[in-house]
């Protein structure tokens, strides 16, 4: 599997991105990146996509980051609906591409054995926890203060892909017991979640003491079973409020809460924000579509901060 480096002892760079939408079929031009890596997270595919010489079939919830200098299309037609994220951004240092064992990079994470600051990434993976990622790529994408003398966005994309490290190493292990137990309660309850749900009735559907089961839990989640039920409901608002345009009211139905005011109250103490300002916040993104493909040029500050990247825009004759 191939990973890449990036090192966080500068933030990395934002330079653009937005949501793409297209109706089939369609397929993605050929470009060449001249420097910049490109995040995609697909939300509905498949998506066909060809970097050099290697093909992959993008489907929903998964990553693929295509790496700098690289040639870069569609090598089959969608023949669907396809809407995916994308983000493009420079690394402030000369970053590494290696071919390693997944099992083995894994291990060597959590034994804690990087003492640099640097974190590690395939090019293309599963991104079980989703929801976090898109919320925090509509957070990126919808922030438009050029007069701010920070440039918060970079910042964003740092914690973008530590949290895209996080959630890839710390999956659990998919053949140990604990895990399939883990991965079946999460399921159940994302599945159940419409039903006021207790401790009890979940242990008693995976055949657990309460107790072990909350312990368990927090082990393998960081959190008890009831946050990770809230943190659960609570995604689910933040993606309507993003994504659609519901009524508040509806917002809150949806996400399974049956009080409106118990919605309000646990949404502003998680997110820091009332449901209405979220929305504000974080609902005007670039949209773009086969018709709308901007190529922007790199911002000065980007080119002040980097020597070695050529101009970016098409592949060269």
């Amino acid at each position: 599997m191939l990973f890449s480096t990036f090192t966080l002892e500068k933030t990395l760079l934002y330079y653009k991105g937005g949501e793409f939408i297209a109706h089939g079929p369609w397929k993605h031009r050929r470009m060449y990146h001249k420097g910049d890596y490109e995040l995609i997270l697909c939300i509905k595919g498949p998506i066909y996509l060809q970097i050099n010489d290697q093909r992959f079939t993008l489907k929903a919830h998964e990553v693929l980051i295509v790496p700098p200098f690289t040639t870069f299309y569609g090598y089959q037609n969608s023949e669907n609906d396809v809407d995916f994220y994308w983000l493009h951004f420079f690394s402030q240092h000369k970053e590494d591409a290696f071919n390693s064992d997944e099992d083995e990079m894994t291990t060597e994470v959590k034994a804690n054995k990087n003492k640099k600051r640097k974190i590690f990434l395939p090019m293309y993976f599963k991104l079980n926890d989703y929801e976090e990622a898109t919320i925090l790529i509509h957070q990126i994408l919808s922030i438009h203060n050029e007069l701010s003398f920070i440039e918060e966005r970079d910042y964003l994309v740092s914690a973008l892909l530590i949290q895209l490290y996080k959630s890839y190493f710390n999956r659990p292990d998919a053949n140990s017991e604990d895990s399939t137990r883990i991965n079946y309660m999460k399921e159940w309850i994302r599945a159940n979640m419409s039903s006021t749900l207790t401790v009890a009735e979940i242990a008693d559907r995976v055949h657990l003491n309460p107790d072990y089961l909350t312990r368990l839990f927090k082990r393998c989640t960081g959190m008890t079973t009831l946050q990770y039920l809230n943190h659960v409901k609570i995604e689910v608002a933040t993606l309507l409020l993003v994504r659609t345009e519901m009524p508040i009211k509806q917002v809150a139905d949806n996400s399974y809460f049956n009080d409106p005011k118990v919605f309000m109250r646990r949404f502003k103490s998680e997110m820091g924000l009332s449901p209405r300002e979220y929305r504000k916040s974080y609902n005007l993104i670039h949209l773009n579509n086969p018709h709308v493909d901007p190529q922007i040029p790199i911002p000065k500050r980007i080119a002040d901060s980097i020597d070695y990247i050529p101009e970016n825009g098409d592949i060269p004759e």
